[in-house]
């Protein structure tokens, strides 16, 4: 197994090449519909003009997207109807395409039908007709891994830089097999729908390089390009932050003007020796007003608070004197329903009588202990839990006759006590009214100083006087991004240094290609920034035809340069109709004939025109299709787009 970065040196063949072509119109016929050999080198499939016919509409864009899908191309179809034509028509339906190819140096034989993928087969020992009989060993699998490993697991860099996407076999297919709908419009355009670069302006030129043996390690690049991210980032918020006083400033002078209610037109200070109105002289009026009702309201609150303190105490012994009768009221009930042990619970509450026969009763002048009426009281309890008959009933009397006079004299108390109550519900009622009151007038304060200190600190910073300390800081992080920024990128033109002699090479080759073609007389190669959308470049001339001329002649460069030991190209070219792109057709051959004078072998170009070939390019023609009849056709029949001519 080739390992990351090694290319076997030496070799006379292309790392990828098509032997046979074969097109089936059933998995179960005996006999192809056609049979194309291919040779390494130059091949040419040709569909000459002929009469009432321009060479169009016979099969030659369907023919290289075919050769896509057996070359496992996801996208082989994309932007055309070629599949579900085939799927379609009658005699087609059942068929497929099957090709031998070469990956590696190792020849697989694939088979891929266009209406079941679970029916994908491939075999390095068997032909196709068994493989369409399913009568031996399917390793399509390991055909997928042979194209990945030798085509892709070869390079030095198997992720993408910038978007880390995984550099996969169908991203380099694309390129050695463009589109023939994109129609040769960008370099780094290869298919007309996408290839499936999650970085699209950013992703071919990074894959070309690391091909091209121009990217050996992509640390560099990823830092650089991550660096850029963040300088990038840093310069946005940077810009925020300078403008972001004063939107700032402007949103505290709206909010100092709604505070104050009062016209957005109103200055902020006094200009001049006139006096008029203004923001701080109206604002310091404020505060005043403030602090002057926080002062009314603390003096209230205080005169409500001495008020409520004083009633507080004038009804203290009239609560106290219900607390006590509740509890002889509560004790006398628990006796009648023979609740003993609440009667104990209520005796030792601190407002029983029980507890109280130490304290001085007022009525009497005497301690409630030498009290006839409490000793009574306490007597009615002791001869209860005597159980005797004749004087239980008695006490039962008298504790019914006493429940009447405490509830009269409860309603009594609590009648006097209900004026007190009153007022000092009112009381609490003005003092949590106050205490909004300062709390919102607090609130206003604060707001207002609060508006006003952000409006002069705004207008300080705008006026330079005072730092704006996130803009400071966003600085600082810019500058030190900018410094490692031009580090990443000196390291990244050192490497690119490194490779000079690499890039030379690929410009030298590219210049014999530009040399071999009339009218020019330089070309060169330059995957700067200044120039990553135009690598390949020829002069002096130059017009819309000869862009186009630029992008056929940069992939035959890197063609050509496939033979070299520090290429990844896999050696493999696909290029249809490039004559549609208004190329004359003596560049065209010049072109190819500079191709076909320096293969030796060791690569393979196909190329379909509708151009009739020179007698000298007669040998490299390996398929010539009409429209004069349906047996010039690829498919020999005709069904959908190949009823119609290219547009």
């Amino acid at each position: 197994m080739p390992e990351v970065g090694a290319r076997a040196v030496g070799s006379d063949r292309p790392h990828l090449w098509v032997e046979t072509l074969w097109l089936l119109d059933s998995l179960t016929s005996e006999q192809p519909v056609r049979e194309i050999t291919f040779g390494r080198g130059l091949n040419l499939v040709v569909s000459p003009p002929a009469s009432g016919s321009s060479g169009h509409g016979v099969g030659k864009t369907a023919f290289c997207q075919l050769l896509r899908f057996v070359l496992d191309d996801p996208l082989w179809s994309e932007g055309s109807n070629l599949r579900e034509e085939l799927l379609f028509c009658a005699e087609l339906k059942e068929g497929g395409v099957a090709a031998r190819v070469h990956v590696g140096g190792e020849a697989w034989t694939v088979l891929k039908p266009w209406q079941h993928q679970k029916h994908y087969r491939a075999s390095r020992n068997a032909d196709w007709r068994r493989l369409a009989a399913n009568v031996s060993d399917n390793e399509f699998d390991a055909y997928q891994a042979a194209l990945q490993q030798h085509l892709v697991g070869v390079l030095p860099v198997q992720e993408l830089p910038g978007s880390k996407q995984p550099i996969q076999w169908h991203h380099l297919l694309a390129w050695c097999s463009r589109d023939q709908n994109a129609r040769y419009q960008n370099y780094f355009q290869w298919r007309a729908e996408g290839v499936g670069f999650s970085l699209p302006a950013k992703s071919p030129v990074a894959l070309l390089r690391i091909v091209l043996g121009l990217l050996k390690d992509a640390t560099a690049l990823r830092d650089l390009d991550s660096a850029s991210k963040e300088v990038s980032e840093l310069e946005a918020r940077l810009q925020a932050l300078s403008e972001e006083p004063q939107y700032l400033l402007t949103h505290a002078r709206r909010q100092l003007s709604r505070l104050l209610d009062v016209p957005d037109e109103v200055p902020f200070r006094q200009d001049g020796l006139i006096d008029h109105p203004n923001l701080i002289a109206i604002a310091r009026q404020r505060h005043d007003a403030y602090q002057e009702e926080l002062q009314s309201i603390d003096a209230e609150r205080l005169r409500r608070a001495t008020e409520r303190e004083a009633l507080i105490e004038k009804r203290f012994p009239l609560k106290r004197s219900i607390e006590l009768v509740n509890n002889e009221i509560e004790q006398l009930e628990a006796f009648n329903a023979g609740d003993l042990d609440r009667v104990d619970e209520l005796q030792k509450e601190a407002s029983s009588l029980q507890q109280r026969l130490a304290t001085w009763c007022d009525a009497g002048h005497l301690l409630l202990k030498d009290c006839r009426h409490v000793n009574e009281r306490i007597e009615l309890d002791q001869i209860d839990r005597a159980q005797s008959i004749k004087r239980h009933h008695e006490a039962q009397r008298l504790r019914e006759r006493r429940l009447v006079d405490l509830r009269g004299r409860r309603e009594l108390l609590s009648a006097e006590t209900a004026p007190y109550d009153n007022q000092l519900t009112k009381i609490e009622s003005r003092i949590g009214d106050l205490d909004r009151r300062h709390a919102e007038t607090v609130s206003r304060h604060e707001l207002l100083r609060g508006a006003i200190d952000d409006y002069e600190n705004y207008e300080a910073v705008i006026a330079g006087s005072s730092p704006w300390i996130e803009l400071v800081n966003a600085q600082q992080r810019l500058q030190g991004g900018r410094h490692r920024l031009e580090v990443l990128r000196g390291k990244h033109e050192a490497e690119r240094g490194a490779m000079g002699a690499r890039r030379h090479s690929l410009g030298e080759t590219m210049n014999v290609v530009a040399n071999a073609l009339p009218g020019f007389t330089w070309g060169v190669f330059n995957d700067d920034e200044k120039h990553q959308n135009r690598p390949f470049r020829m002069g002096p001339m130059h017009s819309t035809t000869f862009s186009v001329l630029e992008i056929l002649a940069g992939d035959i460069a890197c063609l050509l340069d496939s033979t070299s030991a520090q290429s990844f190209h896999p050696g493999f070219l696909l290029h249809d109709s490039p004559r549609e792109a208004e190329m004359s057709e003596a560049m065209l051959w010049r072109l190819l004939g500079h191709v076909a004078s320096n293969s030796a072998g060791a690569f393979q170009y196909i190329v379909t025109t509708s151009t009739e070939p020179a007698p000298d390019f007669k040998p490299f023609v390996r398929l010539t299709l009409s429209a004069d009849s349906e047996d010039g056709l690829l498919f020999r029949r005709r069904f959908g787009a190949l009823q119609q001519e290219l547009v």
